[in-house]
């Protein structure tokens, strides 16, 4: 009959030690879980608190057929049109102190007011107002100090709200000044409204008859 022989006293040190390895090494995995976690909210928090896009010193507008007439090159004024399409070329820069990697047009605000909004984005030399001289956009990486040329184009919004305006076209218009633009930091998204600082093209406020006309409603 065999007896149950205490363990040595090597072994038991041994257990103890292999224990605490395995405990300590528990530990420092949780550290750097913590750590790791931390780092991403900073980096979340910083990047959605900046705004790293800024335009060029100024920009070039074209138009479609449909808007030939539209006032003066100076003080341009155009009405909604169901195809009209005004072009704004320009270029954008990242002024941040991270990678950001522009990905497309952003919704604008006040959307459903705004009689021309930005529809598409294009790739250019950021000065000719003009689809034909572009090309189709892909997602753009810029590091810190570098830009690219692009134009936007703005179309009659789809979704605009006719029952605001009047059969008078009282009130004032509204303006074509500037665009919203969805970016990545990181892989975090974001978005900014980019602003030109003057009025690019005045848009005159429609009456109700011609904002259901343009929408074909």
């Amino acid at each position: 009959m065999s007896e149950n022989r205490p363990r040595s006293s090597y072994a038991a040190r041994m257990i103890r030690l292999r224990d605490q390895r395995g405990g300590a090494l528990t530990k420092f995995l949780a550290t750097l879980l913590v750590l790791a976690l931390l780092a991403s909210a900073a980096l979340f928090v910083y990047t959605r608190s900046q705004d790293p896009l800024a335009l060029g010193v100024d920009a070039t507008v074209g138009y479609n057929t449909v808007l030939a007439d539209h006032g003066t090159p100076t003080d341009p004024v155009v009405k909604l049109e169901p195809n009209g399409q005004i072009y704004v070329a320009t270029t954008v820069r990242n002024d941040g102190t991270l990678p950001v990697t522009i990905t497309g047009l952003g919704t604008p605000p006040d959307e459903e007011q705004t009689p021309y909004i930005p529809v598409e984005l294009h790739l250019g030399d950021g000065k000719t107002a003009d689809p034909a001289s572009t090309s189709g956009f892909e997602s753009q990486k810029l590091n810190p100090g570098t830009g690219i040329g692009i134009l936007v184009v703005f179309a009659a919004n789809a979704k605009l709200i006719c029952s605001v305006f009047t059969d008078t076209s009282e009130g004032s218009g509204t303006e074509i000044r500037s665009f919203t633009l969805k970016y990545t930091t990181y892989g975090i998204p974001d978005s900014q409204t980019l602003d030109v600082d003057r009025t690019l093209v005045a848009v005159a406020r429609p009456t109700r008859t011609e904002c259901e006309q343009a929408l074909g409603g």
